[in-house]
């Protein structure tokens, strides 16, 4: 989660932070804007630390 002035901005700097972390390949597939804090964790603390300026990624080990 991040703030951006506009999707295009929004995009790149997901992808540079993605980058960072060492994803060399990232599928997008959904950019849009949220109407208030989230109820739960691991996605409070990220919306938290986006409105205060910070890009947060929130992973998930994906189940065989």
């Amino acid at each position: 989660m991040l703030t951006a002035p506009d999707d295009d901005t929004a995009v790149r700097l997901a992808l540079e932070a993605l980058a960072q972390e060492g994803y060399a390949e990232a599928e997008l597939d959904q950019i849009g804007e949220m109407e208030g804090a989230p109820d739960e964790e691991p996605h409070l603390s990220a919306w938290q630390g986006a409105t205060e300026g910070e890009i947060a990624i929130v992973t998930f080990d994906e189940k065989d």
